[in-house]
């Protein structure tokens, strides 16, 4: 496979491991596509051993499953989640670079501009590079040749906190032929007993899709889907040998290994899993809302640990701030640094989600036994959906709806989500509802 560009070439100055740290995001990665959370087919090198020499959070979920929600999230650690009514927003919330600033930590924002995120986001950094489209080289590429630049510019100062914005999961996916060999060749898909037309397209090769339509997608169209997944993967192993270009520029800096390293997603991706491919529809399942999160820390502390609280993005802000050594006040996610002590098994009983699509709104609520979905606004032009309820972790891939089995249940979390969703658009601390006494009820089902 084709080797990336060296991104650092010399060795800096010692790093003091408790003021410096990385924050990598992917943008549209889907849970699902990382070995280290299963996957037996995509190629994630890089990313595996990143979670071998770290800790790999099994539950990690949005809380406002869109680019936007996703960054106010880790600005604030605060919910903002959509209601049918109009919340006033007083504009007092906690700002995770303000907190930093006050300690005069330096902060660097690296941003992949070829899918351009919400401009809020970039306020108030230090440095804000947006590298754009090239002729000469991928977006991937240049972000990472500026990511290498700044590593390079942070050298010399005490503390800081570097953000590296990536969008190569995200469509289109412009992969180079090397990484796209290894998924595609000139020989048909496995021929399967069938009719004349299914042996038809069981005989016709995968080809690549570069900008695949959003839309719904006929569940009968293996091909499509195919080579819809297949493209995805090829991008995420395109993606992962950056990544591992990264980590071993940062390995070769002197004090390197000593630097805090988190890598998440904003929100995964709508690829034909439930019939519909990209953002058009405010659904909640498992590939849009369960991201991946890891944390390597400095001397490979509890290296290869796995956490298995439930754990969400608003969680990310009291995090860094607890790391950094500063104070964040008035947030509604709670530092992870207690769960990788091994003092305390959960941080919450439950996790809450969000989106809204245009008018549509849906609410999810997902325990370690269960994934409940509340649609509550529906758009004029589209059909009614219905609340649905799936049995974790068995029904990983949510196709299994047991509502009409366990309708109590339902009603029960149905009053939490929604008790939830008022308290959160409460000032002051987050006066989240108990959970009721659900853990496994009707897993025999």
């Amino acid at each position: 496979k084709r080797k990336l560009a060296p991104l650092v070439t010399r060795r800096c100055c010692t790093y003091n491991p408790h003021m410096k740290a990385i924050v990598l995001v992917a943008r549209g990665l889907q849970l699902s596509a990382l070995g280290c959370y299963g996957n037996q087919w995509i190629d994630t090198p890089a990313l595996d051993d990143l979670a071998a020499k770290g800790i790999v959070f099994d539950q990690h979920f949005a809380d406002r499953a869109d680019p936007a929600g996703a960054r106010r999230a880790w600005r604030s650690g605060r919910y903002h989640l959509p209601t049918p009514a109009a919340v006033v927003d007083t504009g007092a919330n906690p700002d995770l670079l303000a907190a930093l600033r006050s300690q005069g930590i330096h902060t660097c924002l690296i941003v992949d501009d070829s899918r351009p995120i919400p401009p809020d986001f970039a306020t108030g950094w230090d440095e804000v590079e947006r590298v754009g489209v090239s002729t000469e080289t991928t977006p991937l590429e240049a972000t990472l040749e500026a990511a290498g630049a700044a590593l390079m510019r942070l050298e010399q100062r005490d503390s800081w906190l570097l953000w590296i914005d990536l969008a190569k999961p995200l469509p289109p996916w412009d992969v180079p032929d090397e990484f796209l060999e290894p998924y595609f060749s000139d020989e048909p898909l496995e021929d399967e007993e069938g009719s004349a037309d299914e042996e038809a397209e069981a005989s016709t090769p995968l080809t690549p899709l570069t900008e695949p339509a959003c839309g719904p997608i006929d569940p009968d169209d293996d091909p499509l889907y195919l080579s819809l997944q297949t493209s995805y993967a090829a991008a995420v192993t395109y993606l992962d040998a950056g990544v591992g270009q990264l980590l071993e520029a940062l390995h070769n800096l002197e004090g390197g290994d000593e630097v805090l390293i988190v890598f998440t997603t904003d929100v995964g991706q709508n690829l034909g899993e439930h019939g519909v491919v990209g953002p058009i529809r405010a659904w909640l399942h498992d590939e849009v809302v369960h991201l991946p999160l890891i944390v390597r820390f400095p001397g490979g502390v509890q290296a290869g640990r796995r956490v298995s609280a439930l754990t969400q993005a608003v969680d990310l802000a009291p995090t860094l701030a607890e790391w950094i050594q500063t104070s964040l006040s008035g947030t509604h996610g709670g530092s992870l640094l207690p769960l990788v002590r091994g003092e305390t098994e959960a941080i919450r009983p439950y996790a809450c989600a969000a989106l809204q699509v245009g008018e549509t709104i849906e609410y999810a609520l997902r325990t370690p036994d269960w994934a409940f979905l509340l649609p509550v606004r529906a758009s004029a032009d589209a059909a009614a959906r219905s609340p649905q309820l799936y049995v974790k972790p068995d029904d990983r891939w949510e196709v299994n709806d047991v509502l009409q089995h366990h309708q109590e249940l339902a009603e029960q979390l149905e009053r939490t989500l929604r008790d939830f969703v008022t308290a959160s658009c409460q000032s002051g601390p987050l006066q989240a509802p108990p959970l009721p006494d659900v853990k496994g009820v009707g897993q025999s089902t």
